[in-house]
């Protein structure tokens, strides 16, 4: 019989949580058994923050030595990306290449908040072609920094 059932489940970290689990029998049980052996929604939600910010602090680490010019945008936008910019950055000084300063020096030329956070989603050879192109129309030299006629 197929039927929704609220169960309390003791959580593999200790807590305890109320779930309503959709099923026929066999499947709720099944599902029941699983939610045992994992960690609740709220120790989950932490441990998933402090790996989020571990890695922001690796990052920030691994590009400390850039000088990064502050982005513009909404204090959202800036904040969003700058965490994307950070982490970009950082997968850009890990690729086995000797051109990762360049690259860097490419996405240091933008400080456009928009910019960082409608690109996050490409790879790294479209996102560095996408740079390029950004700055070529804004009339700035590949580098990233400002020419003189700019």
């Amino acid at each position: 019989m197929f039927e929704s059932m609220e169960q309390q489940i003791v959580h593999a970290c200790g807590h305890e949580q109320v779930h309503v689990i959709y099923g026929f029998d066999s499947q709720v049980a099944r599902k029941a058994r699983w939610l045992r052996t994992t960690k609740c929604r709220a120790c989950f939600v932490a441990d998933k923050k402090a790996e989020q910010t571990k890695a922001a602090a690796r990052d920030d680490a691994t590009i400390a030595h850039l000088d990064r010019p502050q982005l513009n945008g909404s204090e959202r936008q800036v904040s969003w990306a700058e965490t994307i910019r950070v982490s970009r950055l950082a997968a850009l000084m890990a690729l086995p290449h000797t051109s990762a300063d360049a690259d860097c020096g490419i996405c240091l030329g933008i400080d456009d908040a928009k910019w960082w956070i409608d690109h996050r989603d490409l790879s790294h050879a479209e996102f560095l072609a996408q740079a390029t192109r950004h700055l070529q129309i804004a009339g700035m030299p590949a580098s990233g920094q400002h020419s003189e006629a700019a």
